[in-house]
């Protein structure tokens, strides 16, 4: 059975002619009623009475033209579903990125890729950089936005930006009134850090190793919305991306020499929509920096 039967039926269904169904269908009679023959023959069923005069929908076929009729529908909205999802300028965008990137970046990139392709819709999901490469082999995300490049074959990826990391600490803080801040202070401080074995916390961790620099008390394992309230409530002090400091007012930054890259990361093998497709075309070509 294939959906030129089923309309094939439904047509004749609704004439109970097949000379008159032939003519709407621009088919040979006999090559309509071959097609009506092996669709009862599958469904082992007659689905017209016949005599002499023509054909009439017995009660198998009244009930199977109302099974067609859904059938068919379904059908035609899932095709334009799929036309729709296919589709550059409407389509659906499956976009992941970790934690620290839905304060700035991500609204930015949106904002500026918005302007060329208004009608596309996004589906979003957050989460660490772990799960996400996961979702993205798996194919429930299109593209992913992290602090890595995949050595895994299985991926693709490429720099989008680079964004500077600072010192963060409340502005009631001691030493949020000196002009700069000098790192040696971080020694005397409570560090509020980034869970282990993510690759921002593995930026901060070298920066610090390299100067040879050992907070007097850390706490690992937070997510950068728990680091942010802390140190706004001035409990501590914490490196983070700068970006995410302007999304509180209680808040002072220091920049450092130290910055992180953002990658695109999209599967290597595998269907990838157009409209994905437009969206990793805009992150190659615009080259988005933070200051967008």
């Amino acid at each position: 059975m294939d959906f030129n039967q089923l309309h094939y039926f439904i047509i004749t269904a609704e004439t109970e002619h097949l000379t008159l169904a032939a003519e709407k269908l621009a088919l040979s009679q006999s090559a309509l009623s071959r097609s009506i023959q092996n669709l009862e023959k599958e469904l082992g069923l007659p689905l017209f009475d016949r005599d002499g005069r023509g054909i009439q929908l017995n009660q198998f076929g009244k009930q199977f033209y109302q099974d067609a009729l859904k059938l068919m529908d379904s059908f035609t909205n899932s095709k334009k579903e799929l036309a729709m999802l296919a589709d550059p300028d409407f389509g659906l965008i499956r976009l992941g990125f970790t934690h620290t990137l839905g304060f700035s970046l991500v609204p930015k990139l949106l904002k500026a890729f918005r302007v060329s392709h208004p009608n596309n819709h996004f589906e979003f999901h957050e989460s660490r950089t772990d799960e996400l490469l996961e979702r993205v082999q798996s194919g429930e995300l299109d593209i992913g936005l992290a602090v890595t490049q995949p050595k895994d074959p299985a991926f693709s990826s490429f720099p989008v930006t680079t964004e500077k990391m600072a010192i963060l600490l409340s502005k009631d803080h001691p030493l949020a009134s000196k002009k700069q801040f000098d790192l040696e202070n971080l020694t005397n401080e409570t560090f509020f850090h980034f869970n282990r074995e993510t690759p921002t916390r593995e930026i901060i961790d070298q920066f610090l190793l390299k100067r040879g620099l050992v907070p007097r008390f850390s706490i690992d394992g937070l997510e950068i919305a728990s680091i942010l309230g802390l140190v706004e409530a001035n409990l501590g002090i914490a490196i983070v991306p700068e970006s995410v400091a302007p999304s509180l007012a209680g808040i002072r930054t220091y920049p450092l020499e130290l910055k992180r890259t953002i990658y695109a990361i999209y599967r290597t093998q595998g269907f990838l929509a157009r409209a994905p497709k437009a969206f990793l075309e805009f992150l190659q070509e615009t080259k988005i920096k933070t200051d967008l």
